[in-house]
């Protein structure tokens, strides 16, 4: 029988922290933990208590803050570098364990340092990192680096040693999104939630509201990345919410949007996410058992299945969005049936499932 070992989840994030990176960690730490695995999460300052950020992200187990900084730091290249040596510093008494992060540039150091290491990548390297990264690779001193692929394209991209790597979903937790009380639906309003960085969609929802506007459309976002001064006025816009509130809003809506462009940038700008991403709000939508109405992307049809679980249209025909809005309101309950696919296809991609998967990797792997 192979020894219980601890889990440190190295994150670059300050805390409390609303984006999709920063709940994606959260609640890998809380899918872990419930295996009964002791997860230490190291960060660079958290500036809030454990019991209200485990409140607002509806955790339900126990995870370990170790915060490295007293305040919270601005990440460039060289307080990254820091913040690893920071962390690798302190050795713990117990050498069971591996670390697991979505940074780089940790990863290769602590690898460089013998460490046991978990990458999970969502996108492809850039700058100086990226640089060093290969350049390490290259002359052989990464062997002790095991990697997650948030998308089978990053795959051919990194091109790993054999089985040296997994390929897993993002995920959600469906038992988030069992409301005890039916919620009134707000009629004729789509919703979309999520950020409103280049290529995320709401470029093309302010076009679609424009030419639609005897349906409104909420978005919840970050609106300092929003110029609302030439917003339609069907169009409101709210702020971040708690994570916890997230399902209750979602059960409010009968139509949820995920209007992606061509190009698509997250936290780093130059990078076009296009093809290896697998957001985070497209689990919620389907847990929520929203109808989704989505770019018919390539990126993510071994999940959405047009007709089947949501409805699939080339961004570039808004006419296409606007018929099938209208459609959808107009005949609802024709399309109960999406709903009911949607939040078995949720099932499907959970939390404990995805942690599941990296225990027995682990094990496999390091121990």
């Amino acid at each position: 029988m192979k020894k219980k070992f601890f889990i440190n989840y190295v994150c670059e994030v300050n805390y409390p922290n609303t984006s999709a990176y920063g709940i994606h960690v959260l609640k890998m730490c809380d899918a872990l933990s419930s295996k009964n695995y002791k997860v230490n999460l190291i960060i660079p300052n958290l500036s809030i208590s454990n019991k209200i950020l485990s409140k607002n992200f509806r955790l339900k187990n126990k995870i370990f803050f170790l915060s490295i900084f007293r305040k919270p730091i601005t990440l460039t290249f060289i307080t990254r570098i820091l913040f690893t040596l920071k962390v690798l510093i302190n050795k713990p008494k117990n050498s069971n364990y591996f670390f697991l992060s979505r940074s780089p540039l940790f990863a290769i150091i602590a690898s460089l340092s013998n460490k046991k290491v978990i990458l999970e990548l969502h996108h492809k390297l850039s700058g100086m990192t990226k640089f060093v990264y290969y350049c390490m690779r290259n002359i052989g001193l990464l062997k002790n680096l095991r990697y997650i692929f948030i998308h089978k394209n990053l795959i051919k991209v990194f091109n790993p040693s054999k089985n040296k790597w997994l390929c897993l979903d993002d995920a959600v937790d469906i038992n988030d999104f069992k409301l005890k009380k039916i919620t009134k639906k707000i009629k004729k309003t789509c919703i979309y939630v999520g950020s409103f960085h280049q290529g995320k969609g709401v470029e093309l929802i302010l076009e679609i509201a424009k030419k639609l506007k005897n349906i409104n459309f909420h978005l919840y976002g970050d609106k300092r990345f929003l110029n609302q001064k030439f917003k339609p006025k069907n169009i409101k816009v709210f702020d971040h919410v708690n994570y916890k509130k997230i399902p209750k809003i979602l059960s409010k809506y009968e139509i949820a949007l995920m209007p992606y462009g061509n190009w698509v940038s997250g936290r780093l700008k130059n990078i076009n996410l296009i093809k290896s991403m697998s957001p985070l709000k497209m689990f919620d939508y389907l847990a929520s058992s929203n109808i989704i109405i989505a770019s018919d992307l390539p990126v993510y049809k071994h999940i959405l299945k047009n007709n089947y679980n949501s409805i699939l249209i080339d961004n570039s025909k808004i006419n296409l969005w606007i018929e099938w809005i209208n459609k959808i309101f107009k005949f609802s309950k024709k399309y109960n049936y999406i709903k009911k696919n949607a939040f078995k296809t949720a099932k499907k991609y959970t939390w404990i499932k995805r942690s599941e998967e990296i225990i027995k990797f682990a094990n496999k792997e390091f121990f």
